[in-house]
């Protein structure tokens, strides 16, 4: 007897994202604390994307907290907390100036892009920006079409910058 397995439907795509809160914090590779995980195709992907500056640039796009503007992850997480803190402010109440690290605990958000099961990408950023009730209640469904049409952009350009100040970042091939 021959049985088949029965593929799984996500095994046909390609491309993935997936966002993590705290990966490295006291737990081994096969517990990551996944927020999202999202596979999805790519039209005319461009394998050239992965050692170019424009895989830098994508990156900053969606997960940037230095540039200006924010990416997409942070900037919704940032407009979450200023809802949260809008909904929640009692305007009565004195509010105690906090002392004290606010990093002590950080909070590290993940964010990684594979191809073909690789990773190619990955970026962090501190969550202790935002609240603890908006970073540990994370939902990005609402940018989930955002990013990927951020990423699909990126991943489908004819042309990509290879070469950085002289030296040539297709020479370090993923």
């Amino acid at each position: 007897m021959n049985k088949k397995k029965k593929n799984n439907f996500w095994e046909n795509y390609r491309f993935e994202f997936t966002l993590y809160i705290n990966e490295n914090k006291d737990r081994d590779q096969n517990s990551k604390p996944i927020i999202c995980q999202r596979f999805f195709n790519v039209r005319n992907f461009n394998k050239d994307v992965i050692n170019s500056i424009e895989m830098k640039e994508l990156m900053d796009n969606l997960v940037g907290m230095s540039s200006e503007p924010m990416g997409i992850i942070p900037q919704y997480l940032k407009e979450m907390s200023e809802n949260y803190i809008w909904k929640n402010y009692k305007y009565f109440r004195y509010y105690a100036k906090e002392t004290g690290d606010n990093f002590q605990n950080e909070d590290i958000f993940t964010f990684e892009l594979k191809v073909d099961k690789k990773v190619v990408a990955r970026s962090v950023f501190s969550g202790n920006w935002f609240p603890t009730e908006v970073r540990y209640a994370v939902n990005i469904k609402k940018i989930i079409t955002k990013i990927i049409n951020e990423i699909e952009y990126y991943f489908s350009l004819d042309e990509y910058q290879t070469e950085y100040e002289g030296y040539d970042l297709k020479f370090n091939r993923v």
